[in-house]
């Protein structure tokens, strides 16, 4: 699984690993929303789109657990923003099932803008470059998954 200095615990190293935490916790949330839903789904252009997505998210996610390096240690503390995510992620699993892939596509949309938002915060520009380049390809599949869901009138 992972190598051993990732279980290692240590206080924040540096002012990014708090915000490269909440990213990843994102990501992760959404690796797993999307991948639950390819499961659950029967059409092959929504099984391609979900598992397309929740493979660019767990490919960020590793990213950002490279960038952080040794795991900090637990605050007790947490930015809202992750746990919004978490929450509107398990909603939209639990909606009707005719509303689950849209909803679910809703709260890609808003993770993409909320990590975003806490890259420009990075003070590490070079890795900021990288989750940008991350962002722009999920970015784009989500734009393409939304013409081609649209056209077969899954929206």
């Amino acid at each position: 699984m992972l190598d051993g200095h990732y279980s290692e615990k240590m206080p924040y190293p540096s002012s990014d690993s708090r915000i490269l935490c909440d990213m990843l916790s994102m990501c992760f949330d959404g690796f797993s929303a999307n991948c639950t839903l390819y499961a659950r789904v029967s059409n092959t252009l929504d099984k391609h789109i979900f598992k397309k997505v929740s493979s660019l998210y767990r490919r960020l996610a590793e990213r950002l657990l490279y960038g952080i390096g040794v795991l900090p240690e637990d605050t007790g503390t947490m930015n809202p923003e992750p746990g919004y995510i978490a929450v509107a992620y398990l909603s939209a699993l639990n909606a009707p099932e005719k509303y689950t892939s849209n909803r679910i596509m809703s709260v890609n949309w808003q993770v993409i803008k909320r990590i975003g938002k806490l890259v420009r915060l990075l003070d590490d520009k070079l890795f900021a470059n990288m989750i940008v380049d991350y962002l722009a390809c999920i970015q784009v599949l989500l734009d393409n998954a939304h013409y081609r869901r649209k056209a077969a009138k899954l929206i």
